[in-house]
């Protein structure tokens, strides 16, 4: 009688290891296939040696030839699941996409009713209308988070490169949240690089990624707190910097955040956040074979430091 053998994914990397470490150590290779025999010995006959190492040789093969059907089950596994994932991903667009419209009707209607009926509408009433454009936006931002995040997934976004000062982008940024900022007393420093950087990118998305730095910076620190920016080069890589005095992240979340739907909090956030930012730029900066870190300390601050090749 046959019994099914059910292994996680770890569990089989685990068992592979212990498999591979011990041919190796009898100078045996693994994937291949050995004929080994081994007599049948009785309680009262214990093996010798020679045999005894014919017998765990034959077990360890067949462990070896088990392993290699279940990775190649595993592999079939992670075929369908991907195939799944792009259907997912598909749905998931046309879903978001069919919403945009009706929820930019929705926008523009109650913008015009909240322009022509302000002298005439009650206060309950204006309080409707306003909550009803809030949360239009608010859904609207979420339906292009989700068209962004599923394109970037499915890897139907193409880059339009182009090479571009990274050091006059960012300033740009920067200037445009200063505002934001401003009306919370906070500051922004930029500490630019002595000279030009060059880099071959596309502007408009990493501009999107910078945007969603700074202006995360500026939602979680306090008033009168300052946010300090600094671009550098070293070696064939140039670092952009981002860093706030605001409540910081734990470990565990820094684990986290970069994942879709992820928000750490929203006590001290100062504008509802849908959960796809730091996600979205991730997938861009990771478009651009470079990387988006963060370094934190709970009630320190945090640092979030965007690297992009040169």
């Amino acid at each position: 009688m046959k019994h099914s053998l059910i292994l996680e994914a770890h569990d089989i990397e685990k068992l592979q290891t212990q498999i591979i470490e011990a041919l190796s150590k009898l100078d045996l290779q693994p994937g291949r296939d050995y004929n080994i025999r081994c007599q049948e010995q009785s309680d009262q006959n214990p093996p010798k040696d020679d045999d005894s190492q014919r017998f765990y040789l034959d077990e360890m093969a067949k462990l070896n030839n088990d392993l290699t059907n279940m990775q190649r089950q595993l592999a079939k596994a992670n075929t369908e699941l991907a195939n799944l994932a792009e259907l997912r991903n598909r749905f998931v667009g046309m879903a978001a996409h069919d919403l945009r419209n009706p929820l930019g009707v929705i926008k523009n209607f109650s913008d015009y009713l909240l322009s022509t009926m302000k002298e005439t509408a009650t206060e309950d009433q204006l309080d409707i209308l306003q909550t009803i454009r809030s949360t239009s936006i608010f859904m609207q931002r979420l339906v292009e988070g989700i068209l962004d995040l599923s394109a970037l997934q499915s890897g139907r976004v193409s880059l339009n490169l182009s090479e571009v000062s990274l050091d006059l982008l960012f300033l740009h940024s920067i200037k445009l949240n200063q505002t934001l900022a401003a009306a919370h007393h906070i500051t922004i420093d930029y500490q630019q690089p002595e000279e030009p950087i060059l880099a071959r990118i596309d502007a408009v998305k990493i501009r999107q990624v910078v945007n969603n730095l700074l202006s995360n910076a500026v939602k979680y620190s306090p008033d009168g707190s300052r946010i300090t920016c600094s671009l550098r080069r070293e070696g064939h890589r140039s670092i952009f910097c981002v860093q706030d005095q605001g409540i910081g992240i734990s470990k565990e979340n820094q684990a986290i955040i970069f994942e879709p739907f992820r928000m750490i909090s929203q006590q001290h956030n100062r504008g509802k956040s849908v959960g796809l930012g730091l996600s979205i730029a991730k997938n861009i900066v990771d478009a651009h074979s470079g990387s988006l870190s963060v370094e934190s300390e709970p009630g320190k601050g945090s640092i979030f430091c965007l690297t992009l090749p040169l």
